[in-house]
């Protein structure tokens, strides 16, 4: 009798985790905010539009990768508060895309990009893991980015998974490298192939987002250069 109630009660136990487990990601997937974008023309004030739109005045532009997403890109005074709130300001924990709150959009040479990914749902930049194939990124090569009144146009030049050696993040000094030296190091990791040339005065950007949603310290990285 003893044996039936702790199967019983076993039983019971993993019903309750299953149902709470359920209870849980169907939360999740009601939590993410509908965010509409606009389509984007050059000097369309677009950055102006949804400022209003969301009232938001962090929104600093658009970042695009044309068949894979299109994304509102934030800015604020740490690299915090993005990572668990979304343009409306509210609790979410898919955040948003933002930029790097040392960036200086309009004037820095590289330029670095923080989405979210997640194993359970597919979120904008669960996608870049895609870029790892090189079929892939001969047709998606470009990444475009929207301002005010510009749009700035990225050929990808590298992709790959960064576990370790975390000096892509840097924005002044490199680790005894010249600028060029330190983007050259970034484009020989790549999982794929390109014939761009990186230079002393290169304008760069470099996407980052946790491969496969996994938080420690594994990153998915897409690199390009700015060439229109």
């Amino acid at each position: 009798m003893k044996k039936v109630l702790r199967v019983l009660l076993l039983l019971i136990l993993i019903i309750s985790v299953f149902f709470i487990g359920i209870k849980s990601v169907d939360r999740k997937y009601d939590y993410k905010p509908e965010i509409n974008i606009p389509e984007v023309k050059e000097d369309t004030k677009i950055v102006d539009k949804l400022k209003k739109e969301y009232n938001n005045d962090d929104i600093v532009g658009v970042i695009e990768i044309p068949n894979l997403f299109k994304e509102i890109l934030l800015q604020t005074s740490d690299n915090d508060y993005y990572l668990n709130h979304n343009i409306k300001k509210e609790e979410d924990i898919y955040g948003a895309t933002f930029l790097d709150y040392r960036n200086d959009l309009l004037n820095d040479k590289k330029l670095l990009v923080y989405g979210h990914s997640d194993m359970e749902i597919t979120l904008s930049f669960n996608k870049l893991s895609n870029y790892n194939n090189q079929e892939f990124y001969e047709n998606n090569k470009y990444i475009y980015l929207y301002t005010n009144d510009k749009k700035y146009k990225y050929e990808i030049f590298s992709s790959y998974i960064e576990t370790q050696d975390f000096d892509y993040v840097n924005l002044k000094s490199f680790n005894g490298l010249t600028y060029k030296e330190h983007l050259n190091k970034l484009k020989n990791k790549s999982n794929i192939h390109s014939d761009i040339e990186l230079e002393e005065e290169s304008h760069v950007i470099i996407l980052q987002t946790c491969s496969n949603g996994d938080p420690n310290h594994k990153y998915q990285l897409v690199m390009g250069l700015l060439v229109e």
